[in-house]
């Protein structure tokens, strides 16, 4: 199995280099040529590569940017095409920066746009942070709408050759682009912009955006194009403050533009190095492999299949291809060759061993340098990432670069191939929620409980166990930073952080202080707020804003759990007792009235009521007393308040008897290689200022996940089908019977795995793959018999060829004496078995190479007439003819016996996707009934507390759950 990249220690760091031309523009042809002697240099970098290339119109400074950030006195060149420098990155020890710096384009779009155009896609797909450099004058806007090249990428590169429809092939290349970053030059300072864009992280979508219905300008291509958009804004460099005057590189710059260089150095320097599809690092050798094929591809006008550009470099780089998965060593396997550190995962996870990141990651620096890997495991041993037994941080909420995917706990997440049921748990902070969390892990300690007034969870905690109660199933716990930390300054992530917790999670635990109150409920506020943050279908031109009233959120939101800590009250209402679920409803009731007060008081109430399809509660009384409280960890069970220990047994046997797994809308259920993929998607989108849309979400995923699905179902097919070692089989029945059951398998492990397969695009693929697999093992059938049946024919006419040299037949009588040998051999021949379906036309083969010598023997025999010799020679002809006729007969029967396999095919394909589909229809209407009969019941207590307006309101959304369910009818197949 290929394993993963050998990089170098910092001692065997390449020194810097001067500024090389790689790429050169054909002023003639508009054709790109790479400079071998570049591309030596290139491959001596073993590290992993942090690729920045900067693209801009000319005269702006590109050159001079780059300089700054490699700190050299020189410039990269004037000159056409694009120029590489390569150092050690300053801040990432045992990485390399690599700097691409590309000629600017033309102000006449006219002039040579192929040859940019090609320039501009190529920097793009080299590159880990894209850098767009022009100038201010004018309209901002106006500058990047000159951006014009970008329209271009999707109709020349796209991840999978199966992505057909343009919108499909956009949302799976936004995944694998690089960040895109904006330098907007020479502007006249403004302190004030530039402070808010810092407290935006300097997102391009604060600053920038289309017109309102321009969804086909240049702007909205730009934002559906690359998830990360970025913008620094630039005053003039020198300390004259003139525009369009460059000092020297390493002259005195103006103070401000020295803080804003300062600013965004330190993003770019802190990006993600470049990564394959498979997120495995990449190394000098495999971007030239990269680049090359490119180029070539570019050069024809070929559509770039990033799939299979790297599945070509893969078998270019790896001299033979292990089957099956073998875990690396804990010591760290190493490459004999730098050339396998190109070895990438092509969109299919291993289905042993699924700890691969497919899509678009904001991780953490990779931390394991010289960690063994394989084309299908990530940088780190899966085995010792699923044996961790503590939680881990999954997203981090760093203050200066905002929420951020943890890599490591991403491939713990991932390595975790069974279904996963999440519960998640978000409230204010210092209210006890690590506390509940370790106690459904059935531990005492593990995620940090904080003693002090301090917050100490941040970001989201994951810990993944066993599950208690449901066997092959893992329960993720998700330990959410406590809301409302006044020590933050700026709150701005409490939502982002409550909407993840509320999109991954099956159950959604909401743990408060004291009663629920109004004041409860005004620090509920997060889920007033979900409409803006969250958006359920992807609507034409939408993306930077959510739509809608939260209608479908019932159909896919958790089940929502208040657990309300140190709890005082008794639970008496009217004078009688009640339960806390009661008590809850009670709480949740409206106030008349559509007045600003009114309206303030049941806000929270109707989005708790509106959205979570099931409501419970539980009360906890305080759990000690005194300092005890500060030592909840270390206190026996016996020193716990006997009320409190029975309370938390039954939140958590609720929490492990009912929490569902977490399903995608349609009923798909989710593995921990799914949920990281889910985690990833949103963080991305959150982090590119872009509401997360579940619909796209699940697209993108169902491509990626349907294209493993497929690879998995391929290995199925070759683990279960006849070895060729037993080849031949006696019959072409026997091998169709043995590749049908093979089939039959490899088609249920789709069916099992795929997902919202938009017209049996992926299972047709698979229907056309086995169909070739059935080809070669027919035709290693039929080689296999033929060879076996040559090989006896020729052991069996030893004698008889023997003969014929010495010319023992060249004799009176001769020619009968040949024929009777030669039946000899045919009835030997006869006698032999195992021979396969081969037999007759290889016996017709051997029979046709005698013709010749027969005819020979039988001129030659002076004992035969003319009359005689003739009559043989019909019989001989005869019987020629005879053998033809039983091989064409047989080739007909076989061909017969093809015809029926097909149809058989197409059938078992046709049954299993229609059991799929109306197994989904099933879960559909499932779906949509437990969202009708909650919002039924709803619009029954609004009837019962007198809110006739609000119950006629929600009769419209009943209306169209049973309109929807009412089309869900029976599916019909068309697969071919």
């Amino acid at each position: 199995m290929p394993r993963g990249p050998r990089f170098l220690p910092p001692a065997e760091a390449p020194a810097p280099m001067e500024p090389v031309c790689l790429v050169e523009r054909v002023p003639t042809s508009g054709m790109l040529r790479v400079n071998p002697s570049a591309l030596r240099q290139l491959r001596m970098l073993a590290q992993p590569l942090h690729v920045l290339a900067v693209f801009g119109p000319r005269r702006t400074g590109k050159s001079f940017l780059l300089d700054q950030l490699a700190g050299a006195a020189a410039g990269s060149g004037p000159q056409r095409g694009i120029w590489m420098r390569c150092l050690s990155h300053p801040t990432r020890a045992q990485h390399s920066l690599v700097l691409l710096d590309t000629e600017g384009f033309p102000d006449h779009e006219q002039d040579d746009k192929d040859a940019f155009s090609r320039l501009f896609v190529l920097n793009v797909l080299l590159s880990s942070v894209f850098v767009y450099n022009s100038c201010g004058d004018g309209d901002p806007q106006a500058q990047l709408e000159r951006l014009t090249y970008v329209r271009e990428l999707p109709r020349r590169v796209r991840v999978l050759p199966e992505c057909c429809e343009p919108w499909d092939s956009g949302v799976l290349l936004s995944t694998v682009l690089p960040a895109f970053v904006w330098c907007l030059r020479d502007v006249a300072p403004d302190p004030q912009l530039d402070w808010e864009l810092e407290e935006e992280q300097h997102n391009l979508d604060s600053t920038v955006s289309a017109a309102p219905g321009a969804d086909h300008s240049l702007t909205r291509c730009i934002q559906s194009t690359f998830s990360c958009r970025k913008l620094f804004r630039f005053c003039p460099p020198g300390l004259d403050g003139e525009w369009g005057t460059l000092p020297a590189p390493l002259g005195p710059l103006h103070p401000t533009f020295q803080r804003q260089l300062e600013h965004f150095q330190q993003y770019v320097l802190s990006c993600e190095p470049k990564g394959t599809l498979g997120k495995h690092l990449v190394d000098g050798t495999f971007l030239a492999g990269m680049l090359e094929r490119i180029v070539e591809l570019l050069g024809r006008d070929e559509a770039i299949l990033l799939q299979e550009v790297c599945k070509e470099l893969l078998e270019a780089t790896i001299p033979h291809e292990v089957e099956g998965c073998r875990t690396p060593s804990p010591s760290g396997p190493v490459l004999e060759s730098r050339g396998a550190a190109s070895a990438t995962q092509l969109l299919r996870p291993d289905p042993k061993v699924e700890a691969v990141v497919i899509l678009q990651a904001s991780a953490a620096s990779d931390r394991g340098g010289t960690g063994g890997a394989s084309a299908q495991v990530s940088l780190w041993d899966p085995a010792q990432a699923t044996s961790a037994t503590g939680p881990i941080c999954l997203v981090e909420n760093v203050p200066s670069h905002g929420l951020k995917v943890n890599r490591e706990a991403l491939v713990q997440l991932q390595a975790r191939s069974q279904p996963v049921v999440v519960v998640a748990i978000a409230g204010l902070y210092r209210t006890g929620k690590s506390y509940l969390m370790n106690r459904l892990a059935g531990k005492k300690t593990g995620f940090s409980l904080g003693s002090t007034i301090q917050s100490h969870t941040k970001g989201i905690w994951m810990w993944c166990v066993p599950h208690p109660r449901r066997p092959s199933h893992t329960l993720v716990l998700l330990d959410t930073e406590g809301l409302g930390d006044v020590e933050k300054g700026n709150t701005k992530n409490d939502t982002w952080i409550f909407t993840l917790a509320v999109l991954l999670s099956s159950t959604l635990v909401y743990n408060s202080l004291g009663i629920i109150d109004q004041g409860a409920m005004d620090r509920l506020h997060y889920v007033t707020e979900l409409t803006e943050h969250i958006q359920a279908k992807a609507a034409p031109g939408a993306g930077l804003a959510a739509t809608g009233d939260g209608a479908d959120f019932v159909r896919f939101f958790p089940a929502f759990v208040w657990a309300v800590r140190d709890f005082t009250l008794q639970l008496r209402l009217d004078g009688r007792d009640i339960t806390a679920d009661e008590y809850l409803e009670h709480t949740l009731r409206l106030k008349p009235g559509d007045d600003q007060c009114a309206q303030a008081y049941n806000l929270p109430r109707q989005c708790l009521r509106h959205f979570f399809p099931t409501r419970k509660c539980f009360v906890f009384e305080q759990p000690a007393r005194g300092q005890d409280l500060h030592q909840l960890e270390e206190l026996h069970d016996d020193q716990l308040n006997l009320g409190f220990r029975e309370q938390v047994a039954r939140f958590c046997a609720h929490i492990w008897a009912t929490a569902q797994a977490k399903a995608l809308p349609g009923g798909h259920i989710v593995t921990g290689k799914l949920l990281g993929d889910l985690v990833v998607t949103y963080v991305d989108a959150i982090r590119s200022g872009v509401v997360p849309c579940l619909e796209n979400a699940v697209l993108a995923l169902a491509q990626v996940e349907n294209s493993a699905a497929v690879e998995e179902a391929m290995a199925r097919y070759q683990t279960v089908r006849v070895p060729w070692s037993v080849l031949p089989t006696e019959t072409l029945q026997e091998l169709l019977a043995l590749h049908a059951q093979a089939e039959h398998d490899a088609l249920e492990v789709f069916m099992a795995r795929a997902f919202k397969d938009e017209d049996h695009l992926f299972q047709r693929s698979l229907k056309e793959q086995l169909d070739v697999e059935l080809s070669k093992l027919c035709a290693a059938n039929e080689q296999a018999s033929h060879d076996r049946c040559q090989a006896a024919l020729l052991e069996l006419s030893g004698d008889l060829e023997a003969h014929i040299s010495s010319g023992t037949y060249a004799v009176p009588g001769g020619y009968q004496r040949y024929l009777d040998e030669r039946q000899r051999v045919v009835d030997q021949y006869q006698q032999v078995s195992c021979k396969g379906l081969m037999a007759m036309s290889a016996l017709q083969e051997f029979l046709l190479s005698q013709d010749a010598v027969a005819d020979t023997i039988r001129q030659a025999d002076q004992s035969l007439s003319e009359h005689d010799r003739e009559l043989a020679g019909q019989r001989a002809r005869a019987e020629a003819a005879e053998h033809e006729a039983a091989v064409q007969r047989m080739a007909h029967k076989a061909a017969e016996q093809r015809q029926q396999e097909a149809k058989r095919s197409h059938a078992e394909h046709v049954q299993q996707l229609e059991a799929r589909l109306e197994t989904e229809r099933q879960q559909l209407l499932a779906e949509y009934q437990r969202a009708l009969d909650h919002k039924l019941k709803e619009q029954e207590q609004l009837l019962h507390q007198g809110f006739q307006d609000k119950a006629e309101q929600l009769q419209a959304e009943i209306r169209g759950l049973q309109s929807q369910m009412s089309q869900s009818r029976r599916p019909t197949c068309m697969l071919f």
